[in-house]
């Protein structure tokens, strides 16, 4: 028995509004085969449960739904509730997320689970055996099914709702953030029953904000955000090779035990739904996005295929006016010699939007060379370097210089001793012809943003009257004031203690986040590196030795020296 959602679209009325309605669920068409998991994921307020409800049609009376909810083959959309009473349950069970509005605190466990085997005319002896069963199958300790829901633990209630919807073995089953109060024991048990179910034939629908718990059970992927779906991706890709920019935002703020980078939410806030238009000239991720254009404002996207549709059929795919995260700056078999010294050989590398990419690696093993080649202020011997999708010696250098900006390795040789803070950041304003009246705002607004005094006591102040941390800061700020879109930090907090470190890194991080550029971080150190980036690149003898996600490398490296790197850092010689 399979689930189909053709066209689906929620509205919810609300009274007192402005507008008489806000879109809950737009344009929703997925299907769950027999035998199938389908994960849907997503920030709260996307339309998850929404979607949870509107498959059992359980919506609130004030909501108005259009399109086909399709049970086993059969339109459910326009069944009345009487005619619903053989469906549910019966051919399609959930499991609600908030078991305080399920469970009845005034009947036994076991009662609860029985009931709706006597319903369907089932002894009351026959339902408490099988209810018995079931709830042995969940775990539920010998002895605790006589009691009422308030004496037992969340994580118990939370498989009680599981045996509820189970007891009389309906061909789909949809889940509700069936593991949001569960401990991980619990959580590894829940995921061996649903995949046991599917194994058995169900369609099952899993709706989670737990994106470690998708690629256990689950075959794919809908991505949910604003009522729309932005990407429906194989669900053993959802950690590692989000395509959609809201995606990779959704897998940085989870925590993960494999991933040492600092948690960075989704930036921006989430539009209010009373927002959104039937007739959208938008994107509407593009007020959060990293990579919006010109045409996100303009024109809604629409669905292509992500990755290489001909490789694998039903790849999924991403909705966006650039097919899903685009690659910044791409670099083919660059190599660099200082007169008979080959310091890179046959370099090729991405770094997309939005990313961060360290590279790391011994001293003189090609970093900062690389680095340069990168921001344009030296030229390779041969191959080539495309900065969306042009050459760097093709773009003007008084232009590409405002997209790039640079924090040196040491801010006291990169920023003259004879300028005040305020010179040192409004340098680049000068060089590109920028410096109007209204720059004293910019600095200002520059240095609040790596929080600096903006007083001008401490805008008079000369590099060598500052702490190490107050002229990195400087240093960072002069790099921003251009609002350039990629940041290359090289070896920036290698000359600091670990405290001010700890703070320019901190950051450094909220800074990308905020603002969506893309980073390339240079550092020698990979504990360092672990702690920033999303991704991790290993440079050997002018070589890239290892390129994969960061916690891939931590976790798993495969080159002898990236090996020998983290062994190091780990204090293992």
């Amino acid at each position: 028995m399979s689930l189909q959602f053709k066209n689906l679209n929620v509205r919810y009325g609300v009274s007192g509004s402005p507008d008489d309605h806000i879109t809950a669920l737009d344009n929703i068409s997925i299907k769950i085969n027999e035998g199938e998991c389908v994960s849907v994921v997503g920030e709260s307020g996307s339309g998850k449960s929404t979607l949870a409800l509107a498959s059992m049609k359980l919506l609130a009376p004030n909501a108005v739904m259009t399109g086909q909810v399709l049970v086993g083959g059969t339109d459910v959309s326009g069944l009345s509730d009487s005619e619903m009473e053989t469906i549910r349950w019966n051919e399609i069970a959930i499991v609600f997320q908030n078991y305080g509005d399920v469970l009845n605190p005034v009947h036994r466990i076991i009662d609860q689970v029985a009931e709706p085997l006597i319903k369907n005319g089932e002894s009351r002896s026959i339902a408490r055996e099988r209810s018995e069963r079931m709830l042995d199958y969940l775990k539920i300790k010998a002895g605790r099914d006589i009691l009422y829901p308030h004496q037992i633990s969340a994580g118990e209630r939370q498989r009680v709702l599981m045996a509820m919807a189970l007891i009389t073995d309906p061909g789909i089953l949809v889940l509700d953030e069936p593991v949001a109060s569960v401990d991980a024991i619990t959580k590894s048990y829940l995921a061996e029953v649903i995949n046991e179910q599917v194994d058995a034939g169900k369609a099952v629908l899993l709706i989670t904000h737990d994106l470690s718990f998708v690629p256990i059970c689950s075959d794919r992927c809908e991505v949910l955000y604003f009522g729309s779906i932005l990407e429906s991706l194989p669900s053993h890709e959802l950690l590692d090779a989000p395509r959609h920019p809201y995606t990779r935002a959704l897998v940085r703020s989870f925590p993960m035990m494999e991933r040492a980078k600092d948690l960075a939410g989704v930036r921006g806030v989430p539009p209010s739904m009373f927002s959104r238009s039937s007739e959208r000239s938008c994107c509407i991720f593009q007020p959060r996005c990293t990579q919006s254009i010109g045409v996100c404002s303009q024109k809604e996207p629409q669905a292509v295929p992500r990755g290489d549709s001909s490789v694998k059929e039903d790849y999924g795919y991403v909705v966006c006016h650039r097919g899903g995260i685009a690659t910044m700056v791409s670099v083919k078999d660059v190599s660099k010699s200082y007169k008979d010294l080959r310091v890179l050989s046959d370099i090729s590398l991405t770094l997309d939007e939005g990313e961060i990419l360290a590279l790391v690696g011994e001293t003189g093993s090609g970093k900062t060379t690389l680095a340069y080649l990168i921001a344009g202020t030296i030229k390779p011997d041969s191959g080539e370097i495309l900065f969306r999708g042009r050459g760097v010696s093709d773009i003007d250098r008084k232009e590409f210089a405002k997209t790039v900006g640079i924090v040196y390795q040491s801010p006291r040789d990169s920023i003259s001793h004879r300028f005040t803070v305020s010179e040192a950041i409004a340098e680049p304003l000068h060089i590109h012809g920028e410096f109007d009246d209204e720059s004293g705002d910019r600095i200002e607004s520059a240095l609040r943003e790596v929080q600096l005094p903006v007083d001008e006591y401490f805008l008079q102040k000369y590099p060598h009257e500052l702490s190490g941390g107050e002229l990195q800061r400087v240093a960072i700020a002069r790099a921003l004031i251009m609002k350039p879109h990629l940041l290359i930090a090289d070896e920036s907090t290698s000359f600091l203690d670990s405290s001010v470190q700890a703070k320019v890194l901190r950051l450094l991080l909220d800074l990308q986040n905020e603002r969506g550029i893309s980073m390339l971080f240079v550092t020698h150190d990979i504990g360092v590196a672990r702690k920033v980036s999303d991704r991790i690149a290993v440079l050997h003898g002018g070589k890239i030795v290892e390129n994969a996600p960061a916690h891939r490398v931590i976790a798993n490296p495969e080159h002898p020296y990236t090996k020998q790197l983290i062994g190091v850092a780990k204090g293992g010689g």
